[in-house]
């Protein structure tokens, strides 16, 4: 990748601190009001989403944070996990991205084999014989 590109990527990132760092204002959120259980419940649970957002915001900057840094190492753009270059359309796309393509389609796979567990609220287990067993138990009742 380019110098010129390089630079452009590291210009992205520091927009988006500063755009980032503006909206980090936990005033909008209002504990202290009072109202009946309808108003009590509808504020928290507005609350909850802006806390939830504002980890998101957190999570990203650091990201951006990350990128930044592999700037001025010299290796961004690198794939964490092969180590070849990731492609200028992806990182357009993502500019975030720590691998290439192929290697991001590889860990997809392994998080979807595995995302059926981690959703789960029986944690793959069912009830048998007034045993909890689990769902995929090789062993024969």
């Amino acid at each position: 990748m380019n110098k010129q590109t390089i630079q452009e990527f590291k210009v992205l990132f520091e927009d988006i601190i500063k755009s980032y760092s503006k909206s980090f204002d936990f005033e909008s959120l209002n504990f202290g009001e009072r109202g009946d259980e309808i108003d009590n419940a509808t504020r928290e649970r507005n609350n909850l989403l802006e806390l939830k957002l504002k980890g998101r915001e957190k999570f990203f900057l650091k990201k951006v944070f990350r990128a930044i840094e592999k700037i001025e190492t010299g290796c961004f753009g690198e794939c964490e996990e092969c180590g070849d270059e990731i492609g200028e359309r992806r990182l357009k796309a993502r500019p975030t991205a720590e691998l290439c393509i192929s290697c991001k389609e590889e860990a997809e796979k392994t998080e979807n084999q595995v995302l059926y567990f981690k959703k789960s609220h029986t944690l793959g287990k069912s009830i048998k014989n007034d045993k909890v067993v689990p769902i995929f138990s090789t062993e024969q009742s």
